[in-house]
């Protein structure tokens, strides 16, 4: 393709425009890395708004990265009439808009859309738009209440690798057993006692079917569910198992997800966080460091390049598509380039269901699966 001939993110870019009505009003489905922000300073220029209320997830982006896009598309003129909010602040917006954008509209809450639900705030049209649509009932139920009852345009992420807008990908699942030793020790006020990794689990998942039948309070049940999550995310063999590969298989620059700090502490030196700055993500994207380890910071709106790796350590139900998110951090098109992914579960346990929920969203065929031989599992 010559420099002077549109790409094919740029061919459906215009496609979309062109099939958008007036003044559009609804959801806009387009894979993560498919250039949604473009996109929409490309609707603004042809609607032009008198006003617009952008919501985003992050104030990074809100105060840097989407200002800088609005001089990078050649709509800056907009910037005087636009207001740009964070989601934990929507609560306080108020007012009458000619248009409102929900970016990452999975992020919107009755909580943070409560002055759009009693109509404090506002607008003449409303466009949410996501790169991974939210399986939650109660979100397609305010999205409707909300009058973004229709699909404007979607393109999934199997569609926009085979459109030739993000690069392939294969992933690797490494299933890995339940520890049947006693060596995991539990501490409880005024008990200690030793188990295994299996009985464990099987004791947590025993609690919750008795607290459904007990008809323990949603509190209590929660609690329970929580308290077997935990476990499955900081399953011993499975970290074992994460770090094998990471010191035998996995090499050249690797993202790793982690499930949490520590877990994320133990797996790298280098982290990005809730609790750090970005001085080792700074370094990450430099290729100045080769590894580095994040838990939920780093997933949603940021651009890595030229990645050989993405390692996540847990998946979860992904029904707000987090872990789907992740996953597409490593898909931006690149010359020559294809993205692996390595993802860990924790067999026999919730630990599978969560994980096909997030394969449903992946072409199965580019699935390969492995088994972790814990050489110390049966000693």
């Amino acid at each position: 393709m010559s420099k002077t001939q549109p790409d094919s993110k740029t061919l459906m870019q215009e496609e979309i425009i062109a099939s958008l009505p007036s003044k559009p009003s609804g959801r806009l489905l387009l894979a993560p890395r498919f250039g949604k922000t473009k996109l929409m300073t490309d609707i603004i220029r042809r609607e032009k708004p008198s006003s617009i209320l952008w919501a985003s997830p992050s104030a990074k982006l809100c105060e840097i990265d989407l200002p800088a896009e609005f001089v990078k598309w050649e709509v800056s003129e907009y910037l005087k009439s636009t207001t740009f909010v964070t989601y934990a602040s929507l609560h306080k917006a108020t007012g009458h808009y000619d248009m409102i954008v929900l970016d990452e509209e999975q992020c919107l809450t009755e909580n943070n859309a409560i002055n759009l639900i009693s109509k404090n705030l506002s607008c003449n049209y409303m466009i949410s738009m996501t790169g991974v649509p939210t399986e939650h009932s109660h979100k397609k139920e305010l999205y409707m209440q909300l009058g973004l009852n229709r699909i404007l345009y979607s393109v999934n992420i199997n569609e926009a690798v085979e459109a030739g807008i993000l690069s392939n990908y294969d992933i690797t699942l490494v299933r890995v057993k339940l520890d049947e030793r006693n060596n995991l020790l539990i501490s409880k006020p005024q008990m200690c006692f030793w188990t295994s990794e299996r009985r464990n689990y099987e004791y947590l998942s025993q609690a919750i079917e008795t607290a459904k039948r007990d008809g323990t309070s949603n509190k209590g049940l929660m609690f329970r569910i929580f308290a077997r999550m935990r476990f499955i995310g900081n399953s011993p063999s499975k970290l074992a198992a994460v770090k094998y590969y990471l010191g035998q298989e996995i090499k050249g620059k690797t993202l790793i997800f982690a499930d949490n700090i520590k877990q994320a502490k133990t797996l790298c030196p280098y982290t990005f966080h809730s609790k750090t700055d970005d001085k080792c993500l700074k370094l990450f994207q430099e290729d100045k460091i080769e590894r580095i380890a994040m838990v939920n910071s780093g997933g949603t709106g940021y651009t890595y390049k030229e990645i050989d790796n993405l390692v996540i350590t847990q998946a979860n139900s992904d029904k707000n598509g987090m872990v789907s998110q992740k996953i597409s951090r490593t898909l931006l098109m690149q010359p020559d380039y294809k993205a692996h992914i390595w993802l860990f579960v924790l067999e026999e346990t919730q630990d599978e269901k969560w994980v096909q929920l997030v394969l449903d969203r992946f072409d199965r065929s580019k699935v390969r699966e492995i088994y972790f031989n814990n050489p110390n599992a049966n000693a």
